[in-house]
C-alpha cells in the first residue's frame, strides 16, 4: 500500500498538457517576434535617424580632437600602429568592411601574358585509376599484354 502503480492514463494525460504548455509557450514566442519586428518598422526612421546622429557626433568629437591637438589628419592616421600598412574601408562592395594589411602585400603580381595554356600534371590519383582501369582491361582480354606493359610504362613515366 506504501507504492501507488502509475497508471498509463495518467503517463498519457501529463503528455499530453505538457505539449499543450508547450505550443501555448511557441505560440507566445512567435507574438514577441511579431511585435519585435513591428516595432522595427514602425521606427525604422528613428534608427537610421539615430544611427546616422552617432556617426555624425563621433565625427564632430573626433574633428575637434584634431584640432584641439593641432595635428592634420594624415598625422592622425599616420601613428606607429599603422605606419607601413594600408588601410581599406569598404561599405557597400564588401558590406562594410574594415582592412588593415602590409603594403607589401598591396602590390599587384604580375600576370603571363603568353597564349600557351597550362594544364596541371596528372595527380597520383588519376594514375592510381587510370591503372586500375588498365588492370581491369587486361584481366578482361580486352587488350594484349604489350599494349598492356605499353601504356603501364607510359603511365609510369
Amino acid at each position: 500500500m506504501g507504492q501507488k502503480a502509475e497508471h498509463p492514463l495518467y503517463k498519457n494525460i501529463s503528455i499530453a498538457f505538457l505539449i499543450l504548455i508547450m505550443h501555448i509557450l511557441l505560440l507566445g514566442g512567435i507574438g514577441v517576434l511579431i511585435l519585435f519586428f513591428y516595432g522595427i518598422i514602425n521606427y525604422t526612421i528613428w534608427i537610421i535617424l539615430a544611427g546616422l546622429c552617432l556617426a555624425a557626433g563621433t565625427a564632430y568629437w573626433f574633428y575637434r580632437r584634431m584640432k584641439s591637438d593641432g595635428r592634420a589628419l594624415r598625422n592622425m592616421a599616420g601613428g606607429s600602429l599603422l605606419k607601413g600598412k594600408t588601410v581599406e574601408v569598404s561599405f557597400l562592395g564588401g558590406v562594410a568592411t574594415f582592412k588593415i594589411s602590409d603594403s607589401k602585400a598591396g602590390r599587384t603580381i604580375n600576370r603571363d601574358t603568353s597564349s600557351r595554356i597550362k594544364q596541371l600534371a596528372a595527380s597520383d590519383y588519376e594514375n592510381i585509376k587510370t591503372l586500375t582501369e588498365l588492370s581491369r582491361m587486361y584481366e578482361k582480354k580486352l587488350i594484349t599484354s604489350d599494349e598492356y606493359n605499353k601504356a603501364k610504362q607510359e603511365i609510369l613515366k
